[in-house]
Formats: structure tokens, sequence, C-alpha cells
């Protein structure tokens, strides 16, 4: 493994070549199916319920060329997922176990490619097998309710509205830009803590104390990562029924030091080596969505906002990233809907001051129709549109392009997904240098064959511009995934 680290960029080549593993990846499979077709009756008798869920993708990529890289490959990934669980009117408990396996992974990629990641963090390990949830939930008489133990949790997924295009819109575009499951890489992450919800009528309030689990792109799933921690509060209410909206506050501190983990900032390496004071930053901010009908469909408006203070190690943290968006879906056949949208978030434009200002992203999931999950919300200007269609009920089609600069070419090109380990601060930075990042323009099509099986096709094009350029000697790339789901 060659890890190549020039004035704060990063070039990974990973790894070697997985062996063959489909027959233990099949006979692990058939073995949790046929437990999950013997079980389930018995079970109910006592008062249990089995349910698990089977995902299957496979990935091909073509990634910018890089000497002495293999950035052309394909690699298959299988997660399967057993829940147990019991509910009654008050109270609840669940279980629930992944085993994760990845086959065909790449010699030697460069991140920020998924192959490449995958192999970095995990050397020659194919698979794993790891709790992902177990939790106790229990609800007073009234309208509040308490989870203790490990559990997924996404910011934004409080009280989601009624109205269709409301619901869409939070699910798609605003929850967990800030913490997240990113459940894209099949391993995911958890949180362990405890969560409080309040449900009125006027609105719910949500207090959580939160310590991420390892994984994201780590098969050694499960670890709690005990120097990291955040605070979320919320309260997210609807004025009227073609609105939603939420204001919240979360702390984060991430305590690991150096040399196990060194910052990602534009400051040179031999500075940031020597930073071993915490990061602390407070996140102010909200959201809010609009629907107005009227007589050939309804436009829709979107907004959100968060601001940051505190202290990035030795330095003062100041950073803010905003989003607006609008589009309007008319009646009729397949339901068309055009969407148009802009995002700003801060970088940092002076390594040398005593400020840092790129806005951080704390521990997020991926933009489901961004993918894949090469930039984010740090030191970016991203513009967006989107066209989706509705043939049938069934079927679900967008066609979607990006445009993305870097707010400050003296900053990264970022990508990642927060802590996920203690080893890695858990983003990624490659040289800036210039303003204009890439385009792109991705296709998707989701089928529900049955109420249990669902199929994505997922197609990219990418052209990168200068900041590729900066980075690798190639500035065109495709991406592709085909992902089957069955749950029972």
């Amino acid at each position: 493994m060659d890890l190549c680290q020039g004035d704060g960029a990063i070039i990974l080549l990973a790894g070697e070549k997985t062996s063959s593993g489909v027959g233990r990846m099949l006979s692990r499979a058939i073995a949790v199916l046929m437990a999950g077709g013997l079980l389930p009756s018995w079970l109910w008798a006592q008062g249990l319920k089995l349910t698990g869920t089977w995902q299957v993708r496979g990935e091909r990529w073509e990634f910018f060329k890089l000497p002495n890289a293999d950035n052309d490959y394909n690699f298959l990934g299988s997660a399967i997922v057993a829940s147990l669980s019991r509910q009654s009117e008050l109270e609840k408990w669940h279980v629930e176990v992944a085993h994760v396996t990845f086959l065909g992974l790449p010699q030697n990629a460069a991140i920020p490619s998924l192959g490449a990641l995958y192999r970095l963090f995990n050397r020659e390990r194919e698979g794993s097998l790891f709790l992902r949830q177990f939790f106790w939930q229990k609800r007073s008489d009234g309208n509040t309710w308490v989870r203790v133990g490990r559990f997924k949790f996404g910011d934004g997924t409080e009280r989601l509205p009624q109205n269709e295009t409301l619901l869409w819109l939070r699910q798609n575009r605003v929850q967990e830009r800030l913490i997240g499951p990113f459940d894209f890489t099949l391993i995911g992450r958890s949180f362990d803590g405890i969560q409080l919800t309040t449900e009125r009528p006027d609105g719910t309030f949500t207090l959580a104390l939160l310590r991420p689990t390892r994984g994201i792109f780590d098969l050694r799933g499960g670890d709690q990562l005990t120097k990291v921690t955040t605070v979320y509060a919320s309260w997210t209410f609807s004025p009227d029924p073609k609105t939603d909206a939420r204001i919240f506050a979360l702390y984060y501190r991430d305590s690991r030091k150096p040399p196990s983990v060194v910052k990602l900032d534009n400051r040179p390496l031999a500075v940031r080596q020597l930073d071993d004071e915490p990061i602390s930053i407070l996140t102010l901010g909200g959201h809010i969505l609009r629907v107005l009908p009227d007589n050939k469909g309804q436009t829709d408006f979107l907004a959100w906002g968060a601001w940051q203070f505190g202290d990035w190690g030795q330095l003062k943290h100041r950073a803010f990233a905003l989003s607006a968006e609008f589009g309007h879906q008319w009646e009729g056949k397949c339901r068309p809907w055009l969407r148009f949208g802009a995002s700003l978030s801060t970088g940092d434009g002076n390594p040398n001051d005593a400020y840092h200002r790129t806005f951080f992203q704390i521990l997020p999931s991926p933009n489901q129709n961004a993918l894949p999950p090469i930039f984010n919300l740090m030191n970016s200007r991203i513009l967006f549109a989107q066209l989706r269609l509705q043939p049938s009920r069934k079927v679900d089609l967008q066609l979607e392009t990006h445009w993305v600069w870097l707010s400050r070419k003296a900053d990264f090109w970022y990508s990642g997904a927060g802590a996920f380990n203690n080893s890695h601060f858990g983003f990624f930075g490659l040289r800036g240098g210039e303003r204009q990042v890439l385009n792109m323009v991705g296709l998707t099509l989701n089928y529900r064959a049955d109420p249990s099986t669902a199929w994505s096709l997922y197609l990219v094009r990418i052209w990168g511009k200068g900041v590729v350029r900066t980075n690798f000697a190639g500035n065109s790339a495709t991406y592709a995934y085909l992902q089957a789901t069955h749950q029972w």
C-alpha cells in the first residue's frame, strides 16, 4: 500500500487484490435466508418478530486516470441484515446484526473512488459480521419517548411531513446533511447514545447524545469511537399543511490526537501533526420547505442553512453553508418534476492566519442524487438541475446534472464521511489550486418489482475541470451500479 502525501494533498494507491469469496458469500446468504424462512412462525408465537434485508450491488468504475493506478475496475458488495424485535404499546426492543462482504476490490486505485477506500482500510479482509443496532425504547403515557442503546440516527428525520411532495424533499434533499448513517457504503455506521423525543400538535422536540461507531469504509464495524461526541437538539414543526420547517443546534467534539489522527485542513502537514487540541464546534441552523399548488400542478421551494462557531484545534472556527432550491411538478402522465438549486459552503483562503473557515460537514450521509460521493458541502459551490419522471407506481426515473466549484482555491477538494475509525480523520482532501472541479450528468432508474423487492440502476458521466487536472492525468470518469434489495 502506497500513500502519497504532498503539501496536504492525498492520493492513495491501495492494497493487493482480494481472493475469490463468492462461494462463501452465497453459502452465508443462503444460511441466513433459510433461518429467516424457518424461524418466523416460532418467533411470532413468542411475541417476537424476525425481519431481514439482503442488498447486493455491482459497481463499475472508470475513474480519472493516474500513472500506476488501477482506476478501471469492477467489484461486488453484499449486505445481509437480520433484525429481531419485540414491541408492545409502550415499549420496544430491537437487535440488528449485519454481515457485509466485498469481492473483487482493485489492487491500486486512487481515492476518492470507493474501491480504493475499501482496500485501504480493510487490506485483505473480505467481510465482517457486526452488531448494527441494539436498543430499548420506552414511551410514556403521553407523547414522550426515550431510546437508549445503539441505533441509526439522522438529522432531519424527525416528524416527517404528511404531504407527499414535502416528504420527498425532506428525505432526498434535506435529511442527514450533517448527521447520518452513510448507508450507501453498505457498511454504514450507527450511534451509541440516548434520544429523547416529545411529540406535540404544534411540533416535535428532539434531543440526542451520540457517539458514532466504526464503519463506513472500515469493515470492522461496531466499535464505539469514544473520543467523538455529538449533541443534537431540534424543533420540527408545520405552520400549515403545505409547509415544513425545523430549527436545530448541534455540538460536536473530537478529541482524537496525532499521530493516530491528524486534522485535515489547508495548513502544512507538519503544522497539523503538532496540533493536538480538540475540535469543538457549535452548529446552528434550520430548513424550510414550501409547496404552492396551482391549476397546472405545484411549485416547491427549499431553503437550508447552517452557521458554525468554535475551535478547530489551535484555530478559531467560523464557517457557514447555504442551499436554495425550487421546482415545479406538472399533473398528468409521468408527473414531470423539474427542479433547480444552488449550494454554497465556505472554504479557507489563508492557511497562515488564526482562523479555520472551511465549513465542516460533521458526520453526514451522501447526497443520493449526486453519486459517487466524491464531493460534499465543504469548500464548495454547487449548481444542479433535476428532472424526475414517474411513468408508473413501480418506476421512478431521475436525470440530474451538477456543476461543482471550490469556494477557495487555496483550500482542498473535500470528500468523505466524517469520523469512522480511530486511525483516520474521516474526510479526504486533494489539492485545490483552481476553482472549477467537475461537471457531471447522472441517470437513476428505480423499479419496485413487488413490495419486498426493488432494483436500482445508476449511471453517471463526469468531466473533470481544473482541480481534477491538478490531481489526475485524466479528466473524465464513468461510474455505474446495479443494485437489488430484497426484504422478508
